[in-house]
Formats: C-alpha cells, structure tokens, sequence
C-alpha cells in the first residue's frame, strides 16, 4: 500500500472522499485513463484506483471508453471517462422583457436553447416560474437530471444570490433568486448579476477568451458594465461595483433614449434603430452624427471612469447596439482618448444576445467542478 492510501489518524472516511476527488478531477479535466496511469498519476495503489473507479461507474460519474490500445500482450486495459452525459446544465437571463434558457451536458456542450417574452409588468413569483418552466420545457422527461443552474438578471445581486435592487424589473428588488429557483428547479443555483455573467462567457468562450483582466459594456436599452479580474468575476463587497450609472453625472439612465428614442417601437429593437442611426451618421446626416457623438461621449465618459479604476487588459462592447459593428467601436475609441492614458483594446462581443445565458452556463459548471472537487480543495 502507498503512502498516499493512508491517512494518519484512521479517517478512512475523509481519505476515501479526498482520494475520490482526486480521480475525479483528474478524468474531469484530462483524458480517458486506464486504472494502471490513474494510479501513476495519483500515486494511489492500483486496488485503492479499482475500488473508486468500480464505485464512481455504478453511480454514473465515470463511465467505460474503450480499451487501451497501446497494450501489447495479455488483456487490454480498460480505460475510464468522466461522464459529461450523466446530467445537465443550465444557463438563465432573466430580463426585464424576456427570459432565455440554455441547456447543456456537463461539459457545456449545447443541447437546447428556448427564448420566450415576457411583459415588463409581470409578477415576481410569475416571472420566476416562467423562468423554470423554460429550463424545464428544454430537459427530456427521462433523461439526465440537472446538475446546477447559473442565472443572470441585471441590477445588484450579492453574494448569496439575492437581488438587493433592481431599477430594469418592476419589484425584482429584495428577492432572493438563487433560492427561490433552487426550490423551483431542485438543483444548486448561483446568481449574479447579467454582466458580470456577460463577461465570464467571453473570457471562457468569446471574445477576451484567454485574457484575465477584462471590462464588458452593455450597449442595450440600459447601460451596464461587467468586470472581470483574474479570471473571475469581480462584485465587489455588495455586488454593486461596476454599477456607475446609479452617478448622476453620468448621464447613463438617458443615454440609451437619446439614441434609439423612447417610443415603444425602439425599445423594443434598440439594435435597429442604433444601426441606422450610425449608419446615417457615417453617410453624413448632421443630426445622426450629433446623435452618435453625445452617445459615444456619455458610454466614453464611464468606461474611462472604469478604466482609471481598474487598467483592463481589454474592453468588450456587447448588447444589442454593439450590432452597429466597427462603427461603435471606433467612436467610443475616439472619445476615450482624451480620457484614459492609454486607451486599452477594444472589441465586439462575438456571443451576442446569448452572452449571459452562456456565463450562467459556465457559473453552473463552477459550481459543480466546486462539489466534485471540494475534498481535495478543502485538503490543500
């Protein structure tokens, strides 16, 4: 027996949950193994790796992937998978006019994606239970359980996943969200607040992908902001920071009307009416250019504060007005200039309207990487 299959002080127990962690994550994070290479790479004996293979098989966290077909005399080796099918994993964006679901296995791989609309007035206990009903639409009656739900839903959301004030929903303010979806779902749910998911999916799958130091704009009916720092989303004590329209010399409540207008018909596609007027704008109409100038200036005037703040390595633009394309980038870039010290890079979002729903994906899969491996965190 190896040194590492003996805990001093006799608790079998705890070392039986650190040694499972262990091969856990070692299957979750690399390659099929056979048992030989898991007890190589673990420094586990081979019988103690037989005994947590056989265990995590019957209970559906690894699964059986071939044989090894390196072997050469005797009876090929089995070798052993993490099983990303054994359940599911759910992403929220709960808005003020909408709620989008994404469904993926355990490995974040897409399976179902729903959208539905809904009207800006509706019930707090309504909207949550139209927001369960769609993760639930999207899940097969006899198929894998789900696993976690990550959601995002704009306004303050603390650390416990309760929403401390929301301005974009009607009475959203005061409820605890990742409880109350917990109950309604039957799985761990975190929350955050949506940009902050925002900027989670593109640094794992989009357009700062790789990059630590990040700070995500919403250029959207509303003006947000998201920030990432190392690699992870940053809160702050509440999980209010970033939250710079609430400064009243910003302008930012406004700022999105003085574009696209404030009838019904442009806030319901500010995309739209914000491409056309930067497009007009760019072919020479006066007013357009005047318009898209003391837009670009107002959203130029709070990056800059954050950037001051913060120095990010790179700035995303996304929400439905990053649709005007290169042309947004290059007038808020111009006006940053006679702000920042250094203007850092600045890009397009490349997941569009799916970018919360995308990070509550990732959040969930945290969260689960969190429970699977919590022993061996909690060893170190």
């Amino acid at each position: 027996m190896k040194n590492s299959d003996v805990l001093p002080g006799g608790d079998q127990s705890a070392l039986r949950h650190l040694n499972t962690s262990r091969v856990l994550q070692l299957l979750y994070e690399g390659p099929p193994l056979t048992t030989n290479a898991i007890a190589q790479v673990t420094a586990l004996s081979r019988p103690t790796v037989r005994g947590i293979v056989t265990a995590l098989v019957a209970d559906g966290r690894l699964t059986l992937d071939g044989q090894d077909a390196t072997r050469t005399g005797g009876r090929p080796a089995q070798r052993y998978a993490f099983d990303f099918d054994a359940g599911r994993l759910a992403g929220v964006h709960i808005d003020s006019h909408d709620i989008s679901a994404r469904i993926t296995d355990l490995d974040g791989t897409v399976l179902a994606e729903g959208h539905r609309r809904t009207p800006a007035d509706l019930d707090p206990d309504e909207r949550l239970r139209e927001a369960a009903d769609l993760v639930r639409e999207h899940l097969l009656a006899d198929g894998p359980p789900l696993w976690a739900a990550g959601v995002g839903t704009p306004g303050i959301v603390d650390a416990r996943g309760s929403v401390r004030l929301s301005v974009a929903i009607p009475r959203w303010s005061g409820l605890h969200l990742a409880d109350r979806l917990n109950e309604l779902l039957r799985c761990p749910v975190v929350a955050m607040k949506d940009t902050n998911l925002a900027v989670l999916a593109e640094h794992r799958t989009g357009a700062a992908r790789g990059t630590p130091d990040v700070l995500y704009v919403h250029l959207d009916h509303r003006l947000g902001v998201g920030i990432l720092v190392d690699g992870k989303p940053f809160t702050g004590r509440t999980g209010a920071a970033g939250e710079i329209g609430r400064h009243p010399g910003l302008g930012w409540a406004d700022t999105p009307a003085k574009l696209v207008g404030g009838s019904d018909a442009a806030q319901s596609d500010p995309g739209r009416t914000g491409h056309l007027m930067f497009t007009r704008a760019r072919h020479g109409d006066p007013v357009a250019r005047a318009t898209v100038d003391a837009y670009a200036r107002a959203v130029a005037d709070g990056i800059g504060a954050m950037v001051l703040a913060v120095d990010p390595q790179l700035i995303v633009l996304g929400g439905a007005l990053a649709g005007a394309g290169p042309a947004v980038l290059e007038a808020v870039r111009e006006q940053l200039t006679d702000i920042c010290y250094e203007v850092p890079p600045l890009t397009l979002s490349a997941l569009s309207a799916s970018a919360v729903a995308v990070g509550g994906v990732e959040a969930a899969r945290d969260l689960v990487r969190g429970r699977l491996f919590a022993a061996e965190q909690a060893a170190h």
